[in-house]
This record gives C-alpha cells, sequence and structure tokens, in this order.
C-alpha cells in the first residue's frame, strides 16, 4: 500500500489536512458517526478492524492538533458486470463547526484520487445518501449525478442485528 500524500489546503482556508485514519482515532470516528445519527457511533474493534480491512480506506480531516474534524470512508471491490472495480462512499461528515470551509470537499477530492487510473483504477464510484437537497447539491458540486432513489435493505438481518 502507498503512503498517502498529505493534502494541507490553501493559505486562506482554515488549516486542516487530510491523512489515513488510525487505530488512535476510534473516540473522534465514533463522535463524527453519532454526529451522523448513528446513536452509538462505532467502537474500537470495529474501527480496528475496518482500519485493517484491504478494500476500505478511511481518511480523516484533521486540525492543527491532529484531531480528526471529518472523515470519509471509501470501499472498493471488484465486480464483474463492470469488469473492474467499483467504489462506495459510505459514510462522509465533518463535525458541525468545521462544515462549509472546503472540509468535505477536500475529503472528496482524496477519494477521487485513490480512485484513480494511478491508485485503484475504479470504474464507477457511487454513493447512497439522505434525500435532503443540501447533501444532493454537495454531491453534484464534487462531480455525481443522480441515478435513481432506490435503496432497499433485507429486514430480517437489519432486526437480527438490532439496527
Amino acid at each position: 500500500m502507498q503512503p498517502t500524500p498529505t493534502r494541507t489546503p490553501a493559505p486562506d482556508a482554515p488549516p486542516f489536512r487530510i491523512r489515513r485514519a488510525r487505530r488512535g482515532d476510534a473516540e473522534s470516528l465514533a463522535s463524527l458517526l453519532r454526529e451522523m445519527g448513528y446513536a452509538h457511533g462505532s467502537d474500537a474493534q470495529t474501527v480496528h478492524w475496518v482500519i485493517s480491512h484491504p478494500e476500505i480506506e478511511i481518511f480523516v480531516a484533521a486540525d492543527t492538533q491532529d484531531r480528526p474534524v471529518g472523515m470519509v470512508s471509501l470501499s472498493h471491490r471488484p465486480q464483474l458486470r463492470l469488469r473492474g472495480r467499483i467504489a462506495t462512499v459510505d459514510e462522509l461528515v465533518v463535525t458541525e463547526t468545521w462544515r462549509r470551509r472546503g472540509v468535505g470537499k477536500a475529503l472528496m477530492q482524496q477519494v477521487l484520487e485513490r480512485c484513480g487510473a494511478r491508485a485503484l483504477s475504479v470504474k464507477r464510484l457511487e454513493v447512497s445518501a439522505y434525500a435532503l437537497e443540501e447533501l444532493r447539491t454537495f454531491y453534484v458540486s464534487c462531480g455525481f449525478v443522480q441515478v435513481d432513489n432506490l435503496v432497499m435493505r433485507h429486514a430480517d438481518l437489519e432486526r437480527q442485528h438490532g439496527q
């Protein structure tokens, strides 16, 4: 795995940098997930499992004290019908006090660079977002187009796991 280049914002932007998530970020990632509306966030064991998984990458935007203020989780895998790799943005969140400062855009730019030909050579990048106009506008500004509105989940599996 190649090291991730550190990205710093423009001089007039708030100071943050993009880096890979680390095991020590578990508490901050759980807090960010709670801001997304997931009451239980995550736990250290799951964060460690995800961080070490070869087909999932988590990038964080860290402030000047190296505390995560935003995160994006990217999963990627080969897919038969595309004859190549597909990637999904699983979570993207920026803590409320850092929103509208370019953090989300910088995290998405990191995802796009990872998905590019020099890294993963992804054939398709997808995201499922809530039907909030604000999120739709953000993703469109990042180059996404709305394909459809159909997302289905298997109810029995969700009930078994208390989700």
